[in-house]
């Protein structure tokens, strides 16, 4: 009898045991699982906030995109048509004679408007002058009625004595 009470008494204790061990392994399960669905759930919502600031950003660029757009129209109106660009090279010349530089110009390639986005004719030019007056014939170039985007300018002083020469391209703009 205390055989078979001691052989009940560990079964008992066994399965209790057992019982216990597949419990704390489920709730470990469970618990795991949890914290992976946590983890998805904040990325998640990470990412809902950054495109609910990119779709904000893109209604605001939107709104201001479709103010400026008089603006464009205006600023095309101001450009001189692409016939007005013949006299573009003899107008850089006489700014150039007006500030004491010998200057060469040459016409290049040409992109065609297309769109909104104005179309422009690239150009070359060399000279030879002081540094101060090619500073004077960069301001006036500024001023000018034309609009032109300088892409590189090599300005190199000359051996032997103050003149420099410069070798510049860039592009101006039409309608």
């Amino acid at each position: 009898m205390i055989n078979s009470f001691k052989k009940q008494l560990l079964t008992q204790l066994g399965i209790a045991l057992g019982a216990v061990t597949l419990m704390i392994f489920a709730a470990q399960f469970i618990a795991g699982d949890l914290g992976a669905h946590a983890r998805k759930i904040l990325n998640q919502k990470s990412e809902l906030a950054f495109r609910t600031q990119a779709t904000g950003q893109l209604a605001t660029l939107k709104a201001d995109s479709d103010k400026a757009q008089p603006l464009f129209t205006a600023l095309n109106g101001a450009l001189p048509l692409k016939d007005d660009l013949i006299n573009f090279g003899q107008s850089l010349i006489l700014v150039a004679k007006n500030e004491k530089i010998d200057l060469g110009f040459n016409f290049g390639g040409e992109t065609a408007p297309k769109g909104d986005i104005p179309g422009f004719i690239r150009f070359s030019i060399t000279g030879s002058g002081s540094y101060e007056n090619f500073q004077k014939f960069l301001k006036d170039l500024e001023k000018s009625r034309y609009f032109v985007k300088l892409n590189s300018i090599d300005l190199t002083r000359q051996p032997g004595n103050t003149a420099y020469s410069i070798l510049a391209d860039g592009q101006v703009f039409y309608q």
